[in-house]
């Protein structure tokens, strides 16, 4: 018998082809973790020099004020802004929604700055408002006591729900246990 010249089309997929979980849409450019890692640190780092580089930063017109200001007024961080983000930076501080108190232009810089030149400035601030609200999502509460019932924070006692509480959601932290040898069971 002669063997097809196409392959089968209802021929199943091969069983090895594990290409992990795919998100739908555009793939992404560099992984949201590194873009909310990098927001506190850029946030940190600007918050230690803000007062003596405000004022000359926001007087800036051109890159190479940018970079001078840097320079001579957050010498510790230099390098890790300029350059590589002195026309970005000059670009957002001269952006209309740029904010006008203190605290507020440092969140605004460091979220902005966290994706470039991977991403958007805006695409950046948008995903780290998504992982901070994620974030404040969460229970405050935590398991006390893990068994068949767990003992809760919140005051509740009782079967767990999912390996977390009945009441107020919180999560079994299993990550302690596996760090001290105890293993999940």
């Amino acid at each position: 018998m002669p063997k097809r010249k196409n392959p089968d089309p209802k021929s199943p997929k091969p069983v090895d082809t594990f290409l992990g979980k795919r998100r739908r849409g555009r793939p992404e450019k560099i992984p949201r973790a590194w873009v909310i890692g990098r927001a506190p640190n850029y946030r940190k780092m600007l918050s230690d020099v803000w007062s003596k580089l405000a004022e000359p930063l926001l007087a800036a017109e051109t890159t190479e004020r940018v970079i001078q200001a840097f320079e001579t007024h957050a010498q510790p961080y230099t390098n890790k802004f300029v350059p590589e983000f002195a026309a970005d930076i000059l670009e957002l501080i001269h952006d209309p929604l740029f904010p006008k108190r203190a605290k507020a232009q440092i969140g605004f810089l460091g979220d902005s700055l966290a994706g470039r030149p991977d991403l958007t400035a805006r695409r950046s601030r948008d995903i780290c408002a998504k992982a901070r609200k994620e974030e404040r999502a969460k229970s405050p509460h935590h398991i006390l006591r893990k068994e068949f019932y767990v003992e809760c924070s919140c005051g509740y006692k009782g079967p767990a729900l999912h390996n977390s509480c009945r009441k107020c959601g919180a999560e079994i932290d299993f990550t302690a246990d596996i760090l001290l040898g105890r293993g999940l069971g």
